[in-house]
């Protein structure tokens, strides 16, 4: 398939990621790296065996639990860490531009199990995945031709997938990138993977600069 050099860095990126994740035993499972053409010039990257059910993140009216559960049943991830966190990474690309993108992190709760602590459990019973806790769902969406200055910037960060939670993020953010944050925050793990933007471009604006937003150097 003829493809064009931003598709091609945003999989290797992936697939470096995903790699270096698997040699430090951090995953579960991986469902591999879909790219399809979807137009003229217009590349969708996604996982494998995407379906329906994928989209069922944006329900705001069921528990968290049967989102996780959805996703699991249907293998509808990208990466599955080795505690069942999931990860989602979705861009559509036109020639060498992402025109949209889509990165999710799910977890049912917040409490951190070690390999050892869960390979102990699952051996008597899988009662470690029900443990009581707060769930943790983090989503960074670049969705330009939906932006209001000041109101749904186009790099935003939304959280426990609230509708009005769009906050601004300097500009596209990559797979590798996004997978350190979360482990770095949130399970206290570094991976040597070396930063990697697709973009040098700023997406924010300034009226969005004077909010609180989320940058780098």
């Amino acid at each position: 398939m003829a493809t064009t050099k931003q598709v091609k860095d945003i999989i290797d990126d992936m697939n470096k990621t995903i790699t270096e994740l698997r040699s430090k035993e951090l995953l579960r499972d991986e469902k591999g790296i879909s790219q399809s053409c979807i137009g003229k010039n217009i590349f969708e990257i996604s996982y494998s065996d995407k379906n329906e059910t994928g989209s069922i993140v944006f329900d705001k009216h069921i528990s968290s639990s049967k989102i996780m559960d959805a996703l699991l049943v249907g293998q509808q991830y990208t990466i599955l860490l080795y505690d069942k966190g999931i990860f989602q990474a979705e861009f559509i690309v036109e020639g060498n531009l992402i025109i949209k993108e889509r990165l999710v992190f799910m977890k049912k709760h917040n409490k951190i199990w070690d390999r050892n602590e869960i390979e102990e459990s699952e051996i008597l019973e899988d009662d470690w995945f029900d443990e009581d806790g707060v769930p943790i769902m983090l989503r960074i969406d670049y969705a330009p031709e939906d932006h209001q200055d000041g109101d749904h910037a186009a790099t935003h960060f939304t959280i426990s997938n609230h509708e009005s939670c769009r906050i601004p993020i300097k500009g596209i953010v990559s797979f590798s990138e996004f997978v350190k944050f979360v482990l770095f925050h949130f399970y206290n793990i570094k991976i040597g993977r070396k930063s990697c933007y697709y973009s040098d471009e700023d997406t924010i604006t300034d009226i969005e600069k004077q909010m609180l937003h989320l940058s780098w150097g």
